[in-house]
């Protein structure tokens, strides 16, 4: 159970800290790449528990 709270724990800290940096970035032709990357990164923590459960970790 203490697994999934920091897994939990984990998304909400960088969702946050993400929405901040994107509040920051002016709008600009690069925004659409800047929120590409950002949900990769959000997409791979969300991943990385199912990825360590398949590995047998």
């Amino acid at each position: 159970m203490e697994q999934v709270y920091v897994w939990v724990r984990d998304i909400f800290l960088v969702i946050i800290s993400l929405s901040f940096f994107q509040i920051l970035i002016p709008n600009s032709q690069m925004e659409k790449y800047l929120k590409f990357i950002f949900s990769m990164i959000v997409l791979a923590i969300i991943v990385e528990p199912v990825i360590f459960l398949l590995n047998g970790e």
